[in-house]
């Protein structure tokens, strides 16, 4: 996988507001692909949590609901939609269900017509098909990370 960054990425990732410490989970199977964006979002100043299965995603959720601590819980979620376990959009739904406002990006190598529809019903931030540009992603951790300030 080649990562190409482009000049905005560059130019957020030394802004004054640039991300320090706010923290983003990556939840993949594709160890790959987790590990990039891990790299790449730690790179940029984030605290990242890597989940590679529905029941690490589910453990890391509970971690942070039960601790009663704001700091524990991920400020953006990026998740696969196929997850081992567990459909990702299921546990996605179900955040939303109990407002978590947590913000939330997908993507998938997998989305027909009514995957579409279930995560732009869900009011996810973004939706990201397999292959998808790096930077790209980095760029709407950093517009959700922004807002949520």
């Amino acid at each position: 996988m080649t990562i190409a960054y482009g000049d905005q990425v560059e130019r957020w990732r030394q802004r004054d507001d640039a991300p320090r410490a706010s923290r983003v989970l990556v939840v993949d199977d594709d160890v790959d692909l987790r590990s990039v964006l891990a790299d790449e979002l730690r790179a940029a100043g984030y605290a990242v949590i890597e989940a590679r299965t529905g029941a690490e995603f589910l453990d890391h959720l509970a971690d942070a609901l039960f601790s009663g601590e704001r700091a524990a819980q991920p400020d953006v979620i990026v998740s696969d939609i196929r997850l081992p376990g567990f459909f990702g959009l299921d546990i996605l739904e179900c955040l939303r269900h109990d407002r978590w406002r947590t913000g939330m990006i997908v993507m998938s190598a997998y989305a027909d017509r009514e995957t579409r529809e279930r995560v732009a019903r869900l009011g996810t931030s973004a939706f990201f098909e397999k292959p998808f540009e790096i930077d790209d992603l980095l760029a709407a951790v950093f517009d959700l990370n922004l807002g949520s300030r």
